[in-house]
């Protein structure tokens, strides 16, 4: 039997969106911070990933594949609270509101995968070191008060767009290598070091961190 013709616009939309996102992100992290180029790049990560959260989530609703639709919330959390932290770093607050709002939908993500890989919903190794990984961002996150520590903001940033790239890459090993067990215990990992090393290295001068800031939401 024929899929139905919005199934297929669907699998088009979070296919073609989390490829341009995954071809997106290397020059996003690797263009100078505040430059043009890493302006352009970050926000069609984050347009394209949009696109293939919000297309994912409708077919894991339709298919009722429960770990997939907790592993699109969990990506939702971070592609939001990522995109969103320059705007908190020069004192929006009612993007910091959206922030609190998106930290929670990060938990519910992070406490059903965990929940989806202990009763077999899904493979343990992903449910439980994905989870992991989206429940200690929410805790570190949670504790950034936004507008009153604006210094915060890169941290906070790119540790947010460092774990949804790492959740990009274990569906692109899981989906296109077939190597699931890599997804679930090497990818998260590697993420883990990555974000460690970010949140060191961007730790710098609070003046140097807000002229990026500005930059960056100065020219949307």
């Amino acid at each position: 039997m024929a899929e139905p013709l919005y199934t297929t616009v669907l699998q088009g939309l979070h296919v073609g969106g989390g490829w341009l996102a995954f071809g997106s992100a290397p020059i996003a992290l690797l263009a100078r911070k505040g430059s043009r180029r890493h302006i352009v790049a970050g926000r069609c990560f984050v347009l394209a990933l949009t696109v293939g959260i919000t297309a994912g989530l409708l077919l894991a609703t339709i298919d009722r594949a429960v770990g997939l639709f907790f592993f699109g919330l969990l990506t939702l959390f971070l592609l939001g609270t990522g995109y969103l932290a320059p705007r908190i770093g020069r004192g929006s607050r009612s993007c910091y509101r959206w922030d609190r709002v998106l930290t929670a939908v990060g938990a519910i993500g992070s406490l059903g995968l965990i929940r989806s890989g202990v009763t077999g919903e899904t493979s343990w190794w992903e449910g439980l070191s994905f989870g992991g990984l989206g429940l200690a961002i929410v805790l570190a996150h949670a504790r950034w008060r936004g507008p009153r520590d604006p210094s915060r903001w890169q941290v906070e940033h790119l540790t947010s767009l460092l774990a949804a790239y790492t959740v990009g890459w274990s569906f692109i090993l899981a989906l296109y290598a077939g190597l699931q067990k890599a997804t679930g215990l090497v990818v998260p990992a590697l993420g883990v070091v990555a974000i460690l090393w970010a949140r060191r290295r961007f730790r710098g001068p609070a003046t140097d961190r807000n002229r990026v800031a500005q930059a960056l939401t100065g020219a949307a």
